[in-house]
């Protein structure tokens, strides 16, 4: 089958501009790697917030230039969309030892993307591009005990565009 790639705000927010190198080496690995990076729309809701500086988000240039693009609505009713979205609510909530209603919604939904393309046969593997440890580690954590052990990994953002720039 294929697998999903799924990015979240701090990917792109380290990225910066399409001008930066950093905006560049990941756009070229995603063309060289036929990649398509999937945002869930909360993710690309904080990417593009009202800010009469920018112009044109970089967000949008990615989706424009075809190698990003914007997650198919989720999907609650799907058991395991809303249990993993829950699990990693969790998971985060009680590593930060704060209340599950305060953690950011965007994280669990990089695993609710995941989930989707699960349940609906789009992909077998999944790749969580983040910056946030605890929502990478949660969702790797989640589908474990759901039985995706080996079929979702956490890729570190930041790691993984320092290791493109060497």
């Amino acid at each position: 089958m294929s697998a999903i790639h799924i990015a979240d705000t701090g990917l792109f927010a380290a990225m910066g501009q399409p001008s930066n190198r950093r905006y560049r080496v990941v756009r070229a690995f995603a063309r060289r790697n036929d990649i398509t990076f999937v945002l869930p729309e909360r993710v690309y809701d904080e990417l593009t917030v009202n800010d009469s500086d920018v112009e044109n988000p970089p967000i949008d240039t990615a989706i424009d230039e075809g190698w990003a693009r914007v997650a198919d609505p989720l999907q609650y009713t799907n058991a395991l969309v809303s249990r993993t979205m829950d699990g990693v609510q969790q998971y985060i909530a009680n590593a930060d030892d704060r209340p599950a209603d305060e953690i950011e919604r965007a994280d669990p939904a990089l695993a609710g993307v995941a989930a989707q393309a699960f349940v609906e046969g789009r992909a077998d593997q999944a790749y969580i591009y983040t910056t946030d440890i605890l929502a990478g580690e949660g969702a790797e954590s989640v589908f474990a005990s759901e039985g995706y052990g080996d079929s979702v990994t956490y890729v570190n953002g930041f790691r993984f565009i320092e290791d493109l720039l060497k």
